[in-house]
């Protein structure tokens, strides 16, 4: 396989954007990452789309032929990847695996979602058919509803707290105070989430993500060009995805995760780093609970020791293991589609010391997770600064 880097990386402002459509956050993404690579748009080979539900938010199928058009591409091979919340990260892995095994020296990964707009209610709905809908979404199981019964055995077998949970939110607050892109740029103090309104027990509404418009783009390219282009360029050095079963009943364990087990697994023997190697990442925070068992899932701490270990601020700016400097899915939002590319930008400014307040000092190895769905698919990167 041929070594693979991030030439050109690119994320619009997160929010509810109501002056932006989806065209226009394509756009503005796309045409980012061009420039920020400094590359001939005419050397793109192909263009790889993440995107969960465009055609139900916005009316628009075979987004990824749309991107490829209005980015003066269409005459190129464009997929969309759709795996819920892994749609992005899946729409970089296998722009990753197109380079590294040949096919293609150029690929454009962009994720994108415009998920305001509609009714609440019916938002709602379109991000609720990311679970089994025959057997187990027409029965009251949701993003939600689903999580909870994993935050609620978590702190049944280890102890884990709603106080612990809850400054996975306060931290993420914290950091997305920092983050220009956010779209919650504003500090939550612990006590106001602690006594937030309820969502579905242990959750209030500050454990939830954002419903969110953005877009994120990355241009993927061989390392030899990419230091062409860039001293800075970003080396993706290892990348894994792993699968669970779809349906929540038939999963062995509510306490993990194994589709993002098996994609640590993966990525980190092809990395062929430690974990504590690792600086800085970004991972999956759809609810407080979900970072507390990613961290545990990746290997990080002991199992029943995320809590803890984000009790005691490890987790924080300035802590042994920064995590989620964007502000995660709590803060800097949670574009479906978009968020496995924004993690990828996110951590590609840090490692070219870009991150301004949120930078982490000399950090030179980093990590992106997302999940999908009920814990169905996941997808793992490891980056490393291009020495």
């Amino acid at each position: 396989m041929r070594s693979v880097s991030i030439a050109g990386a690119y994320e619009t402002r997160h929010g509810a954007l109501k002056e932006q459509s989806f065209r226009d956050l394509i756009i503005e993404a796309g045409n980012g990452a061009v420039r920020d690579a400094g590359i001939d748009r005419k050397e793109i080979q192909a263009v790889y789309v993440g995107n969960y539900a465009g055609n139900e938010f916005n009316g628009q199928n075979t987004a990824a032929s749309l991107a490829a058009t209005v980015l003066g591409l269409g005459d190129k091979p464009a997929i969309r990847f759709e795996g819920a919340c892994a749609s992005g990260g899946l729409a970089v892995r296998q722009a990753f695996l197109a380079v590294a095994s040949g096919q293609y020296d150029t690929v454009l990964a962009l994720g994108v979602e415009k998920m305001n707009g509609l009714d609440p209610a019916t938002t709602m709905q379109i991000v609720a058919r990311g679970q089994d809908q025959d057997f187990e979404g027409g029965y009251c199981i949701s993003g939600p509803s689903g999580f909870a019964l994993n935050a609620v055995r978590h702190m049944h077998e280890f102890g884990t707290t709603r106080e612990q949970m809850a400054m996975v939110a306060e931290k993420n607050f914290y950091h997305g105070s920092l983050n220009p892109y956010a779209h919650k740029q504003k500090e939550v103090k612990l006590e106001r989430i602690i006594k937030a309104p309820p969502v579905s027990y242990p959750f209030g509404i500050h454990d939830v993500s954002l419903v969110t418009d953005a877009a994120a783009a990355v241009i993927v390219t061989t390392a030899e060009k990419a230091r062409s282009l860039r001293k800075d360029a970003v080396r993706i050095m290892g990348s894994g995805q792993g699968g669970d079963y779809f349906t929540i009943a038939m999963k062995d364990s509510s306490t993990r995760f194994d589709a993002t087990i098996r994609a640590a697994e993966e990525a980190f023997g092809m990395a062929n780093v430690k974990r504590d190697d690792v600086d800085v990442l970004e991972c999956h925070d759809c609810f407080t609970i979900t970072e507390i068992i990613n961290i545990e899932d990746l290997g990080f701490v002991e199992k029943g020791k995320g809590g803890p270990f984000t009790q005691e601020g490890h987790t924080r700016l300035g802590g042994k293991l920064p995590v989620n400097t964007s502000g995660g899915l709590k803060a800097k939002g949670h574009p479906i589609g978009c968020t496995g590319v924004g993690q990828i930008v996110e951590m590609t400014f840090q490692l070219r010391d870009q991150a301004d307040r949120r930078q982490v000092a000399n950090a030179r190895t980093a990590l992106t997770h997302v999940l999908g769905g009920p814990g169905a698919v996941s997808v793992v990167h490891v980056l490393q600064r291009d020495e």
